[in-house]
């Protein structure tokens, strides 16, 4: 059932085009060892290699800090795509 849309919907983009995750920095393969999911494909992660980047965000007070966490084939379309 399609909603229909109004003033108060919120929209959202798709993970790929999220702020953080283009400004995202420092990426480099890793296991992940811990059970995270791929930020772009909401697929499990836990035991193998993936591509870890990091966002940190300055400012008053302390830093914050967004941890991505994207497999690799998901990394690499993302990347190509990023270049249009």
């Amino acid at each position: 059932m399609n909603m229909p849309l109004d003033d108060t919907t919120p929209m959202q983009s798709p993970p790929s085009e999220d702020w953080g995750l283009n400004r995202a920095k420092w990426w480099k393969l890793k296991l992940c060892w811990l059970p995270k999911k791929c930020y772009l494909t909401g697929k499990p992660l836990w035991g193998k290699r993936a591509y870890h980047g990091e966002n940190w965000i300055t400012g008053p007070g302390d830093p914050v800090v967004d941890h991505y966490w994207i497999e690799k084939n998901a990394f690499l379309i993302w990347n190509l795509k990023k270049g249009r």
